[in-house]
């Protein structure tokens, strides 16, 4: 008889063992198959307007850029071409070869852009293209030598003042707070000037 009970005990366990084994297996495959949620990438510092930043120039040498100044227009003459967004927006950039003579890249692979909000504008949004300026101040096809800066103008149709301004390229990402109001007044000359002959001020 006591021989029957430890068979009947040997046997329950034996099922219990059973059991536990798929639940055990399906636990340890489930373990092998979840992986830790992403970590979103940390936005880059936000810089100051005037602080520089070095980038790879279109034939591959180094400069350092440095955005210095912003200058907002809404046209008043009757004929002048208006900016679809709400404002243009000039961006002053002091650009510097550190080695050898180079110019800003083209905007393939490398790109100016403004974020306002949920709102994101290219030199190609809304009438950038047309802004008073553009074909009338320095633009980024200028060649920059080595000890000679050069200042030239980037155009935007920006919905409001203010926001941040990012240059993104292959090599990386950088970001600046615009000021939200005229600002960098030393660089504006260029623009005054352009805006003056394009409106027969």
């Amino acid at each position: 008889m006591p021989h029957r009970h430890i068979a009947a005990l040997s046997a329950a366990l034996l099922g219990v063992a059973c059991l536990a084994a798929p639940a055990a297996a399906a636990t340890e495959r489930a373990g092998t198959t979840q992986t830790p949620a992403a970590v979103p990438a940390a936005a880059p510092k936000l810089l100051k307007l005037g602080q520089s930043v070095r980038i790879k120039g279109e034939k591959g040498h180094q400069l350092r850029i440095t955005p210095v100044g912003v200058y907002y227009h809404r046209p008043t003459a009757q004929y002048s071409t208006k900016p679809r967004n709400g404002y243009f927006l000039a961006l002053a950039i002091r650009v510097t070869a550190t080695s050898k003579a180079d110019q800003m890249p083209l905007p393939y692979g490398s790109q100016w852009r403004v974020k306002q909000g949920k709102r994101t504008f290219t030199t190609s949004s809304g009438r950038a293209k047309q802004a008073p300026w553009v074909g009338r101040a320095q633009g980024a096809w200028v060649t920059v030598h080595p000890g000679s800066p050069e200042v030239v103008y980037e155009a935007f149709d920006v919905q409001v003042k203010g926001g941040t301004l990012e240059w993104s390229s292959p090599d990386g990402l950088y970001r600046w707070r615009i000021p939200a109001g005229n600002a960098g007044k030393a660089t504006h000359e260029a623009v005054l000037d352009a805006i003056a002959d394009y409106e027969g001020q």
